[in-house]
């Protein structure tokens, strides 16, 4: 009888540790915006805040020992959100979390899902728990009571036109019309990722067409609409800058014009560094294109300005809006 109370009690408290680590209260962790200084190395996460209407991601370093959803959540809910951006989760209070397989489960108080702003607010959880390693599915609770359950991330962010892209669903060809364009933001600091539908895309009927050279036609088009935003807003991205684009092998090959970029650009390392990385998002997220080879009047270069390097095919990264950069 004596063993067998003994085991019984090592099972409760088994279970109690479990159940302990499985969920964790807001009011349980201290947080501290001074934890995520910009200046450690360490793992990062992405949170997403609104910039100009649209959701947009923005990197912090994290400490090693620290859980990116923890850390994630922490900086959500925090109630502060870097300069120039806004946060609809604002007065939102995180009041639990549990993290079960690849489903994050939240309860809050003070419901940020009411109106117009309401949309984002959601779009913002779960885009950012999302981001985090081997999260899939997010509910969400208000006080207690279920909102959502199993939300996914969606196809793409920042969708222009929902109501055109539900009756496209059915009508496989007008889906290879949507391209996601990084646009730099007025600072020239971020990049703001939309997804747009573009009737500049040709429907290719040939079905053994190249992929190859499906992926040059939707970066040629890409390429259209990044300079056509990027003017609008006064960085003076010139359409002549690019004197030839092509797609091999997964990289895409674009050749800038010399006089046109050292004009623009000599004295803008800020504004050269946001073209090279809106270029080298937009065109990676395409389908059939890894990298983006960068030449100037058909050569292969080197330092561009004092700090960008260009000679070798660039990836993108996946840790952009750095608060570092």
């Amino acid at each position: 009888m004596r063993r067998l109370l003994q085991a019984i009690l090592y099972l409760f408290i088994v279970f109690l540790l479990v159940g302990c680590s499985a969920q964790t209260s807001r009011a349980d962790n201290e947080f501290n915006i001074e934890n995520y200084s910009v200046a450690r190395s360490g793992k990062r996460v992405m949170v997403y805040y609104i910039m100009d209407g649209f959701l947009t991601p923005v990197t912090y370093t994290i400490d090693d020992s620290e859980l990116e959803v923890n850390a994630a959540l922490n900086l959500l809910f925090s109630g502060i959100t870097p300069d120039g951006f806004e946060s609809h989760v604002l007065g939102a209070q995180l009041n639990a979390m549990k993290v079960s397989g690849d489903t994050v489960s939240l309860d809050i108080s003070g419901d940020p899902f009411q109106g117009e702003k309401g949309e984002l607010a959601k779009s913002q959880i779960v885009f950012t728990l999302t981001d985090c390693p081997n999260i899939l599915n997010v509910s969400i609770s208000v006080d207690g009571d279920t909102y959502w359950e199993s939300l996914k991330r969606p196809t793409y962010i920042n969708l222009i036109d929902p109501d055109t892209y539900q009756q496209d669903m059915e009508n496989p060809e007008e889906l290879d019309k949507y391209i996601t364009i990084y646009y730099p933001d007025k600072t020239a600091k971020y990049l703001i990722p939309i997804t747009i539908k573009s009737d500049k895309i040709q429907i290719v009927e040939d079905q053994d067409k190249s992929p190859t050279i499906k992926a040059a036609h939707l970066a040629e088009v890409a390429m259209q609409h990044l300079m056509e935003g990027a003017n609008e807003i006064g960085l003076g991205f010139d359409e002549k800058m690019i004197k030839s684009l092509q797609v091999k092998d997964g990289v895409a090959i674009v050749d800038l014009n010399r006089h046109i970029l050292l004009n623009k650009f000599s004295t803008k390392t800020q504004y050269a560094e946001i073209a090279i990385k809106a270029v080298v998002r937009t065109l990676t997220s395409i389908d059939g294109i890894d990298k983006v080879q960068f030449l100037v009047d058909g050569v292969k270069m080197g330092y561009i300005t004092g700090n960008i390097n260009i000679q070798n095919p660039i990836g993108p990264d996946k840790w952009y809006n750095s608060l570092t950069d």
